[in-house]
C-alpha cells in the first residue's frame, strides 16, 4: 500500500486549518468557523475534501495534524482514486459502496447505524478489506470516487 492519500487525482489541493486533530485520509468538512474537521453527519451530502498527508514537512499518512495546524487537503473530483478510512468493523469487497460514518471514516452503505437515510455515497472500495476482526482499527482502503 502506498505511504500517500493520492493514488490517481486531478484534484487541486488546498491548505486548509483543522478545527481539531484529524489524520490524513479522513473525510472533512467546512465548519461554520471556515476551519475543517471530520465529516460529522453519517451518510449526509459530503464535499469529498480528504486531508492529506503534509509530505512538504516530511510527515507520512501516519502523522496527524493537530487544531489550529495548517493541514493539505485534495477536494476530489469524481473518479479520483484516493486512500480514506475504513471503520473498524466493516467488511469491504471490491465495488462496495461507501458513505460517511460521521466521523471522517467510511461505513458501507448497508451499514448505516444512525437509521438516516443515505443521501450520498462517497465513493466505492477499490480492493477488499476485512476489519471485522476483534481489536479491528480503521484503516486507508484504496476507494473510486464517486
Amino acid at each position: 500500500m502506498a505511504n500517500r492519500i493520492v493514488l490517481i487525482s486531478t484534484a487541486r489541493v488546498q491548505e486548509v486549518t483543522a478545527k481539531a486533530a484529524f489524520y490524513p485520509g479522513h473525510l472533512l468538512e467546512l465548519a461554520s468557523d471556515g476551519k475543517y474537521q471530520k465529516h460529522s453527519s453519517e451518510g449526509q451530502s459530503a464535499l469529498r475534501v480528504v486531508a492529506l498527508e503534509d509530505a512538504l514537512q516530511g510527515n507520512t499518512t501516519a502523522t496527524a495534524y493537530a487544531a489550529e495546524d495548517a493541514a493539505q487537503a485534495v477536494f476530489a473530483n469524481r473518479g479520483d482514486n484516493l486512500q480514506m478510512f475504513l471503520k473498524a468493523g466493516e467488511t469491504a469487497v471490491i465495488g462496495s459502496p461507501l458513505i460517511s460514518a460521521g466521523d471522517g471514516t467510511l461505513v458501507l452503505e448497508s451499514n448505516v447505524t444512525s437509521g438516516v437515510t443515505v443521501k450520498d455515497v462517497v465513493a466505492y472500495a477499490e480492493e477488499a478489506l476485512d476489519l471485522s476482526g476483534l481489536g479491528a482499527v480503521a484503516t486507508l482502503v484504496d476507494v473510486l470516487v464517486r
